[in-house]
């Protein structure tokens, strides 16, 4: 594709289009100094065209590698969350019954680069619940979701995540280091994670891994409710009950 031929075509979205094309057709993350080759543009171009994309969520930046590749805006575009179907479908069934059981709002969501997406949510018959959380991409440093995946980076890859400032969501947000460290300490002892009014003020919530038999990760359960409703000492008691359904999915994916 020669993207300088003048044409009756906007440049900007010419070349933005070639280099998510170029992400997508990479078996790996590909670097801003490999876009800028490949397509025979500055690297600050190249940088202007990637902020954009990262920013709707079509590429995504990998931090170990400073690499990028393909976001999950393509995915929801293109393929209507189908590479999230057969997980969606053998794990409602035990949600649901899990949501019966609890009387909490149940969410599944799995692991991005740059936070944890929501696929699915199974809401408890209240007046007072959770807005409908499914697509959304949230942050890692102030969900309980989040928290899990960021207990399972390196030193190295967590101090990269710790080069962005952690933004305060709520007033309840943990924000420095030292103490969201000792917090992810805490999360890898217990082998659950907990956000009490973290991302939202008036909502607590907790999260479990769902992983294979190599301990890979493959996505988490969560619960989600009002801080008043669903505390602090009512998850620490649900926590036996949640971590016995993420098993129960895990024997049926295998």
């Amino acid at each position: 594709m020669n993207i300088n031929k003048e044409e009756n075509y906007v440049q900007s979205v010419v070349r933005a289009a070639h280099i998510l094309q170029l992400v997508a057709d990479s078996d790996h993350p590909i670097t801003i100094n490999q876009l800028s080759e490949e397509t025979n543009l500055n690297r600050t171009t190249v940088w202007r065209l990637l902020e954009t994309l990262e920013f709707l969520h079509y590429v995504e930046r990998d931090p170990p590698t400073k690499g990028y590749q393909l976001g999950y805006t393509p995915y929801r575009l293109f393929s209507n969350n189908n590479m999230y179907l057969s997980l969606i479908r053998m794990s409602r069934p035990l949600l649901e019954k899990l949501r019966d059981e609890i009387d909490e709002t149940v969410l599944l969501s799995v692991p991005k680069h740059n936070g944890t997406l929501t696929i699915d949510q199974i809401d408890a018959p209240h007046s007072i619940r959770p807005i409908n959380l499914v697509n959304r991409l949230l942050p890692s440093h102030c969900t309980s979701n989040g928290k899990l995946l960021l207990s399972r980076l390196s030193i190295e890859e967590f101090n990269l995540i710790l080069d962005r400032e952690l933004e305060p969501i709520t007033r309840f947000t943990i924000t420095d280091p030292t103490l969201l460290q000792e917090e992810l300490n805490w999360v890898r002892d217990h082998g659950f994670s907990l956000s009490l009014r973290e991302w939202d003020e008036s909502e607590n919530g907790m999260s479990v891994e769902i992983t294979d038999n190599r301990n890979e990760l493959i996505g988490f359960i969560s619960l989600l409710g009002p801080y008043q409703r669903l505390s602090k000492d009512k998850m620490l008691t649900l926590a036996p009950k949640i971590k016995s359904t993420a098993k129960e999915i895990a024997e049926k994916l295998s």
